[in-house]
Formats: structure tokens, sequence, C-alpha cells
């Protein structure tokens, strides 16, 4: 029988949230596409690796360079209108990039480009619509973690179950196809936000003359540092992500080298991840409500440390599609605690700079893990980088233990309550 808590949660979650969460689902679908696309336009006209790595690069570097400066632009502007902006400067991207194609002119400056720009879009669009879950729904514990599982989990259907076959798939019919569709399914999700009634109180505005980017900035960082569990929360998300990047850089050797899977059976172990993505975002709050969410986030990152070490201690293709499953689910599940967590305790007006701030800080983990898989595979062999991994995330959910528990977490919430 549904409790009336479970009802509320239903209630509040309503028409504006779900619109959002239908732009979000949109917008990951087109990112999915042109993440597949683009690599596959380069080597049309190279083989070479490092083009493949300028693409690549030009896509992630926006999140080092910008995020800082996007959260103070989410934090001072509707967040509304900037999910609209980023889409329709994605769109027009896309529509150059496009005649580019037709007219036989695009080239790896013109890739790099778009690459780079369409980074930037996805940066503003993802702190934008992150930081914007609180004005659409209650910011009790329950709809915030069944928003941000809902959230999480059409990201993860979006850009890695229908955006990349689709796009693989239309650029296989017509090289110019999966962008004009990617350029449209920004233009949707664009249409989606712009429909949405916010209902809510407008932004506080001061008489106080405005701070400067610099300071608004500095403001942002001393919150995230100053506060206790949120300077945890992003030190091991930080550490989680040095173990999860290791993994999956040295996922493709594992599969070829010890699994002896050919490429088709890597991409089904992808897929595996992004299904036990699916089920933990789904799965988040009513885990979060059962067990709390420090159990559901310390228990997920011993689990993953698990998962991963039994990725290098089993060579069995079953057991490694069944531990990317999990390692999928339980990372998902965290990240949702993660977020709902930072919205429960960051004041509104800060949620912005705090998560850019803390998405900054995770980052750093991810060419420190890539690097440490890289050197522990040639040294020694590729199961090693992921037996040390996984033993690795263990040690730190033991390390954190004391400040993400149960208790720890009621007393930072209840503190930010008061």
């Amino acid at each position: 029988m549904p409790t009336k808590e479970s009802d509320d949660a239903k209630v509040r979650l309503g028409s504006r949230f779900h619109r959002l969460l239908g732009a979000t689902l949109v917008s990951a679908i087109g990112t999915g596409m042109h993440a597949a696309a683009l690599p596959l336009l380069v080597l049309q006209s190279t083989s070479s690796p490092m083009a493949l790595s300028f693409v690549v690069i030009a896509a992630e570097i926006p999140w080092v360079l910008l995020s800082l400066h996007a959260g103070v632009v989410v934090d001072r502007l509707d967040r509304r209108w900037v999910m609209v902006w980023a889409d329709l400067g994605r769109f027009a991207v896309l529509v150059a990039l496009a005649v580019l194609i037709l007219t036989a002119q695009v080239n790896l400056v013109w890739l790099v480009l778009a690459a780079f720009l369409l980074g930037v879009g996805q940066v503003f669009f993802d702190l934008a619509a992150q930081s914007a879950i609180p004005d659409f729904v209650s910011r009790d514990p329950r709809s915030l973690a069944t928003a941000n599982g809902r959230i999480v989990a059409a990201e993860s259907n979006g850009e890695d179950f229908v955006g990349p076959p689709l796009g693989s798939a239309l650029f296989g019919v017509w090289n110019v196809l999966p962008f004009a569709g990617n350029a449209l399914s920004f233009v949707a999700s664009g249409l989606l936000i712009f429909s949405i009634r916010t209902g809510a109180k407008p932004k506080k505005t001061s008489k106080a003359p405005r701070t400067s980017v610099r300071s608004d900035i500095v403001e942002g960082i001393r919150w995230l540092f100053g506060n206790r569990t949120l300077r945890a929360l992003a030190t091991v998300s930080c550490l989680g992500n040095v173990a999860a990047t290791a993994q999956f850089a040295m996922l493709a050797l594992l599969a070829k080298e010890v699994l002896e899977l050919p490429d088709f059976g890597f991409g089904l172990l992808l897929t595996a991840t992004a299904a036990g993505a699916t089920v933990g975002g789904l799965a988040a709050a009513a885990a979060s409500k059962r067990f709390g969410p420090g159990t559901v986030m310390l228990a997920g990152k011993a689990g993953v440390g698990t998962a991963i070490l039994v990725l290098g201690l089993v060579a069995n293709v079953w057991v490694a599609a069944a531990m990317m499953m999990v390692t999928g689910a339980l990372m998902t599940a965290e990240k949702v605690v993660v977020s709902t967590l930072r919205q429960q305790i960051v004041p509104d007006e800060l949620l912005g700079r705090v998560l850019s701030s803390s998405r900054l800080v995770v980052m750093i983990g991810g060419p420190v893990g890539a690097g440490l898989g890289g050197v522990l595979a040639n040294l020694f062999a590729v199961q090693v980088s992921y037996v040390t991994c996984g033993i690795f995330l263990i040690l730190v959910t033991l390390v954190f233990y004391p400040v993400l528990n149960n208790r720890a977490l009621a007393s930072a919430t209840d503190k930010s309550a008061r």
C-alpha cells in the first residue's frame, strides 16, 4: 500500500519537472548522437589516432576551462533560459557543420572547433539542469532523490543507449543525417524548456552592487571547501573517478587480451554498464529511503571497488558483463545520492557555483586514473590495474566512513535546514 509520503513525492514532481526530464532525455540523445558520429566523420578524412584525440579533448576541455564561470552564469540568470540558449547555440553549431559537410568544406580544424563548442553548450546545459531541479520539485529528500534518479537515468539512456547507435546508424546511411537529427533534438529540447512555467518565486534581487565574476567564483569554492560534508563528497567522488576512469580506460585492452572478445563484445560490455546505470538511477531514491544515503553511497563505493577487483581476478565474459552492470548501477546510485545531498545543503543562490566547483574537483581524477591505469598495465599486466584500483576504492570507503555515514549526513542536512 503506497504511503502518503511516496504519493506526495509523485505529486511534487509534476508536469514542470517532467518537461525538464523530457528535455534532458532529448538533449542527451543528441549528445550521444554526435559523440558517435564525430569520430566517424574524422575517420572519413584521416586514420590518425591523434586526430581522434584532438576531437575528444576539444569536447572535454570546456569542463576545465569554463565550469566555474558557467556556475556563476547559472546562479545569476534564469536557469531555464541558460538551458534554452545552450540548446540554441548547439543547434547553430550543428547547422553550420551540416552545411560544411554538404559543401565538402569540413576538415579537422572545423571538427575540433565544433566539438569544443558543443562541449561548451553541454557544460552550461548540464549545470543549469542539475541546479534547476530544486526549482521544480520539493526540497524534501524523497522528491529530490526521485527527481535526480530519473534525470540520471534519462542521461544514461540518451547518451549511452539511444544516441550512439542511432548516430552511427544514420551516419551509415548519409554522413550528414546524424548532425541534422542532432540539431533537431536540441530544438525540441529548447522548446520543452521554454514551455515550462516556473510557478516559483523569482530569484532574489539585491540593491547592493553586483559582485565581480571572480568574487562569485571564489564564494562558490569557499562554500564547497568550507563545508565538511560537501568537501568530503567532492573528495570521495574525485577518488572514485580515479578508479572508474582507470577501469574504463583499460576496458578495451581487458576485453581483447584477457576476455578475448571481438569489437562487438566490447560494445556489449559498455551496454551492460548503461543498463546497470538505468536501474541504479531509478532505484536510488527507494534505496536511499530504505537504507539511508550514507549506506547507499558507501556500500556503492565499496561495491564498485569489489566489482573492479573481480574484473581483475576472474577472466570470464559473463562475470565481466555482470560486474560492468553492477558498476553502472552502483556508480549511478552514488551520483543520485551526492546530487540530492548537495541540493539539500547548498542555498539555491549558490547551487550553480558549488556544483561547478565540485565538478571541477571530480574531473581532476579522470586524467590521473587514465594515466595510472596505463602505467600499471604497461609495467605489469592489465589485470593488475584493476586489482589495484579495486582495493584502492575499498580503502577509500573505510577512510570516509566517519564523515559520510548516515548519522553524519543526517546531522549535516539538519544544520542546513535550520
